[in-house]
């Protein structure tokens, strides 16, 4: 636990602020930030200026992922073919290494790794 009796005031006070330092970073921030504070302002203005007239802004709607309703996979190799299928991953993605890892097992699930680079994503 802190205990700040072994500082004395004098040393305390040169940590804060005082009124006028503080003004002027206050000063310094709004005329850095001062672009972002005019666009909020022009956004709240317009957004009065709707409600006024009665016009309110729709929330917009987010799509949602598509969730394939398919049964867990059985082996591993059966899940990463269909991660490979469903995502764009193929510059990143080590076929031969995926090849000595499952074999055939990945040609079953028709990922063919025979025609694909063998040094896609690690081999460099």
């Amino acid at each position: 636990e802190d205990d700040l009796s072994d500082c004395d005031d004098d040393e305390i006070e040169s940590y804060l602020r005082t009124e006028e330092e503080a003004g002027h970073r206050e000063d310094v921030w709004n005329e850095m930030n001062r672009e972002y504070l005019e666009t909020q302002a022009d956004k709240q203005r317009q957004a009065e200026a709707n409600a006024a007239n009665g016009i309110f802004a729709q929330p917009t709607k987010r799509k949602r992922k598509s969730t394939d309703p398919q049964a867990p996979a059985k082996t591993a190799a059966e899940a990463t073919a269909r991660m490979l299928k469903t995502k764009n991953l193929s510059n990143k993605v080590n076929y031969s290494a995926l090849k000595t890892l499952f074999g055939e097992e990945m040609g079953d699930m028709g990922i063919e790794v025979e025609g694909l680079p063998t040094g896609g994503g690690g081999d460099e």
